[in-house]
């Protein structure tokens, strides 16, 4: 896999595009949706886009960099549509075109398939995503997305069966695009609903997990 110092000797951009996002995700400090996490999905992108022909890494790179800045400045329920407008305001600091703009935000808007991906770049970042999701080590994030939202734990049960068990079986559904990322998965989102299943049946077994304040005051 080409390292970013390679793309970024040949579109210094990148670079400020970097710098400029891990700023803006480390202000905000977030738990799942961070810049920690847009790392992780660069590295599955740059894998799946050497198995694929005419990747525009210049669209690519910064796509996937942003996918989520939007949580920077909104709940991040919203972030899908936050995002695209933040790279319209912003990127055009880092002297990129009017054209390479709408791509990159066509790639944000699609990153969670609610739409869908168009191009190969929002393809590629659409399945790097979903792959931070798969299996049981993925299982963090929706751990992660709990904290920033403050779910009490009298919802933890009702959250672990929607977004755990449900959308566990909807993406095993909906699948990838890439070769490569179904390749990376595997069975990773049979072993999500299995591990998701254990967790509902444990925690409704387990009353000391969902304990709240008035539980323990007369």
């Amino acid at each position: 896999m080409k390292k970013l110092d390679h793309f970024c000797e040949r579109d210094s951009r990148i670079e400020k595009v970097y710098e400029y996002a891990k700023e803006k995700y480390g202000e905000e400090g977030r738990d799942q949706h961070n810049f920690e996490h847009a790392l992780r999905d660069l590295y599955r992108a740059l894998i799946i886009a050497e198995t694929e022909e005419d990747v525009n890494y210049e669209v690519l790179i910064p796509s996937v960099i942003l996918h989520d800045i939007g949580a920077t400045e909104d709940d991040y329920r919203k972030h899908e549509e936050v995002g695209p407008e933040i790279a319209k305001r912003d990127l055009p600091e880092f002297g990129y075109s009017e054209d390479e703009i709408q791509e990159i935000a066509h790639c944000i808007r699609t990153h969670s398939g609610r739409k869908k991906p168009e191009t190969l770049e929002a393809k590629i970042l659409h399945d790097s995503d979903r792959l931070e999701k798969c299996g049981i080590g993925g299982v963090y994030n929706f751990y992660g997305a709990q904290k920033e939202l403050d779910v009490p734990p009298d919802e933890i049960v009702d959250d672990v069966e929607e977004y755990l068990l449900e959308r566990s079986k909807k993406r095993k559904e909906e699948g990838f695009y890439t070769e490569k990322a179904r390749e990376i998965c595997g069975d990773g989102f049979q072993q999500r609903i299995e591990h998701a299943k254990k967790v509902l049946e444990n925690l409704e077994e387990r009353e000391d997990f969902l304990v709240q304040e008035e539980d323990l005051w007369e």
